[in-house]
């Protein structure tokens, strides 16, 4: 089996993330006794001919790819040089995008055969002893959580339980990755997932729909022995915990960190989690074992917004949750959704506000984006607002519906003038000085700003990357056009 990490449009960001939903399926898979090969259209650029040539090299019998929204239509481009080079060959896509839009994208292209749905391992793995014992295409139906062609027409099998307990999942199999690519700063900057669900309802989300409401979490034993294996076999430096919450069961996390401090994993690391699962007793737990980000998804400083988005906390929780964290020793990233739906530019200016009286070390502003699937696309539509049908455009830097009560031009001022005061030399200099992992990645986030809005700067390293090897991209971090040329 060939296993595909599609490219990202060539108008996006160049993000490159070690792709760890294909990692947990090349293991399962592996550990069946399945031979696997993963081709990653992120850390070495194919053509649609080279593509074929290497998938006529691997003779799959059958391709996977995943996708996200903005992945999409390259991702049916690989499964189109799939299909040249291996026609026999059984294809599968999964990932959020096809596991709502199922039927459109065996539409969309007659080159997939099966859309796998939500969780992935147990359908895929039932998919590959399907063609290595029964042939292609006969007996399909007897396998849950898919949709798939046969006679021209579609047909789509019962939802697939989600896995009752992912302790038993082996660790992802990295060794199918540079894993150099995604260094930064020279640290090898590695991912772990230690839980599974979303209890959460947040309008704009599709998680709950990928892995379900219920909280799935590891126990902390695996979790550190995986830490402790990412440390010893591929020499992380520091761990990013991918957690939607990675604090939602409190006394779980409480033993991560006694667990990692009993077995001296000492190395820095960061987590997500909402600020409605945190108090001064956890931070301080999460600091001792050398926590230094945390990520929390304030969204908005307008109450009226986080009701709208179905946020379940107030403006009141982000502050404090952000006070705490800061007084615990730990730097505090936050995220926000920004030009939703009725949003108005008084409500923005109450987020701005709020930025400015927490001062979180790093902020992320995302355009709300409707992602198919979500209550905001529902939302969207429910209002008639014009939409763009173009996926590569579904990407958080960009608007993809009109609001007209806060227009685009306007978004872009009120971000623009807030990133300009936020990113100041000051603010380089302090992160600069830190020296700790994260506040070098925020320094560089700085200098970037800094020197895309300086013109006669831009100039001279748009003058200078002409003389220097194209740099790859910052691992777990967005690398933008502006991050590509310093």
């Amino acid at each position: 089996m060939a296993l595909v990490n599609p490219p990202y449009p060539s108008e996006a960001a160049q993000s490159v993330f070690l792709p760890l939903g294909i990692g947990y399926l090349a293991a399962v898979l592996e550990k069946e006794g399945y031979s696997v090969d993963v081709v990653d259209c992120q850390t070495k650029k194919y053509t649609p001919q080279s593509l074929e040539e290497k998938f006529r090299s691997l003779n799959p019998d059958i391709v996977g790819v995943t996708s996200a929204t903005v992945t999409y239509l390259p991702a049916l481009e690989v499964l189109k040089s799939a299909k040249a080079a291996v026609p026999k060959a059984l294809t599968l896509m999964g990932g959020p995008h096809v596991s709502v839009l199922d039927q459109q994208a065996l539409s969309d292209s007659p080159d997939l055969d099966v859309v796998v749905r939500g969780e992935g391992e147990q359908t895929v793995l039932e998919l590959a002893r399907f063609v290595s014992e029964q042939g292609m295409m006969f007996g399909l139906s007897a396998i849950q959580g898919i949709t798939y062609r046969s006679n021209n027409q579609t047909f789509s099998t019962t939802d697939r339980a989600f896995l009752p307990d992912i302790d038993n999942l082996p660790h992802p199999a990295h060794h199918h990755f540079d894993t150099n690519m995604y260094k930064l700063f020279g640290v090898n900057y590695m991912p772990i997932i230690t839980s599974r669900g979303c209890p959460s309802a947040c309008t704009f989300c599709l998680a709950s729909k990928m892995c379900g409401h219920n909280f799935r979490g590891r126990s902390p034993a695996k979790v550190v022995d995986e830490l402790e294996w990412l440390r010893d076999e591929f020499g992380a430096g520091a761990f990013a915990f991918y957690d939607d919450t990675f604090t939602y069961d409190l006394q779980r996390a409480y033993a991560i960190c006694d667990e990692m401090q009993k077995r001296k994993i000492n190395l820095p690391w960061d987590c997500r989690t909402r600020v409605d699962r945190v108090s001064r007793e956890l931070l301080a737990k999460l600091k001792a074992p050398n926590c230094q980000l945390i990520h929390f998804g304030v969204e908005s400083g307008s109450q009226e917004m986080l009701k709208l988005m179905r946020k379940g906390t107030t403006v009141e929780l982000n502050a404090q949750a952000i006070q705490w964290a800061k007084e615990a020793g730990i730097s505090v990233a936050v995220s926000l959704v920004i030009g939703y739906p009725t949003e108005t530019p008084e409500m923005l200016e109450q987020t701005i506000e709020f930025l400015y009286k927490t001062k979180p070390d790093y902020v992320y502003m995302c355009e709300a984006v409707p992602y198919p699937g979500t209550e905001l696309a529902y939302f969207i539509k429910e209002l008639g607002l014009e939409v763009d049908a173009n996926w590569n455009q579904y990407r958080e830097e960009t608007q993809i519906f009109k609001n007209t009560l806060l227009p685009l031009e306007k978004l872009e001022e009120v971000k623009k003038e807030f990133f300009d005061n936020y990113f100041s030399y000051s603010y380089f200099l302090r992160k600069k000085v830190k020296r700790d992992f994260y506040s070098q990645i925020m320094a560089r986030a700085a200098l970037n700003h800094r020197i895309w809005n300086n013109k006669t700067l831009r100039w001279g390293f748009k003058k200078l990357s002409k003389l220097r090897t194209p740099k790859k991209s910052k691992g777990g971090y967005s690398t933008s056009e502006q991050d590509q040329q310093t």
